[in-house]
């Protein structure tokens, strides 16, 4: 969670920052992991919803200004038309129900809220150096991951379907990075392979020496592309019931 956030946050705040959130701001953030955005919303005078399927990681930050809850996006309910801003960082990639649950996160904004969703593009991931086993390598884990509703190139749709999901406003822009194996995102790639390695060996997607071979790359002192970071963001316009 650390490295995620040390790649992507300094990105995210400017966005939000852009937004005004801040003094009297109410703010959700949706999917809130190891909570670093949600105390930095607070910091600023924000007044924060943290939700996720996991809150272990954000319970201890429960204060005046951060509320914390237990939610399922896809099945639980969510309040209406009461906040600023709401923000979610890859988070519907992950869930096949990704349309519907943008339909849910426009629906908890106040007319003239903005939305603002972050997922990845995962297109141009990958060593500095062209490798095309280590491409099919990625690919293996992909189709894994998409067997259960993971999309990786999500991050390319996301600003159409805000439009299609009647926000205003709507723009995008995209954010990568290269890192070299001394930055803590650059562990988050290699445990994220080591998490998945053996279930993809075993769903026949993937031989062992592939799996070896890719292993023994993330073990050297190599620079990485990062996957492309797309935000979508837009405006709420229509009243609460409209």
């Amino acid at each position: 969670m650390e490295g995620i956030e040390s790649l992507w946050d300094p990105g995210s705040r400017a966005l939000l920052e852009e937004l005004g959130v801040g003094d009297g701001r109410r703010c959700l953030e949706v999917g809130a992991g190891g909570g670093s955005l949600v105390e930095w919303m607070a910091e600023r005078g924000a007044m924060v919803l943290a939700i996720d399927i996991d809150t272990r990681f954000i319970e201890p930050l429960a204060s005046d200004a951060i509320e914390v809850r237990h939610v399922d996006i896809r099945t639980d309910p969510l309040p209406s038309g009461e906040f600023d801003v709401v923000h979610a960082r890859l988070v519907l990639e992950h869930l096949t129900e990704r349309r519907q649950i943008l339909d849910r996160l426009v629906a908890a904004l106040r007319p003239g809220g903005w939305l603002v969703i972050e997922d990845y593009d995962w297109t141009g991931f990958g060593f500095e150096d062209a490798d095309p086993q280590f491409d099919h390598v990625t690919e293996a884990v992909f189709g894994l991951m998409q067997q259960a509703g993971f999309e990786p190139r999500y991050g390319r749709r996301v600003v159409a379907d805000m439009a299609a999901a009647g926000l205003a406003d709507v723009r995008g822009e995209g954010r990568a990075l290269v890192i070299d194996s001394r930055s803590p995102g650059f562990d988050f790639f290699r445990l994220s392979f080591e998490s998945v390695r053996d279930a993809v060996v075993d769903a026949g997607l993937l031989s062992r020496e592939d799996a070896d071979a890719a292993a023994a790359r993330f073990a050297e002192d190599r620079r990485v592309l990062t996957p492309m970071m797309m935000a979508g963001i837009g405006r709420r316009t229509k009243p609460v019931g409209g």
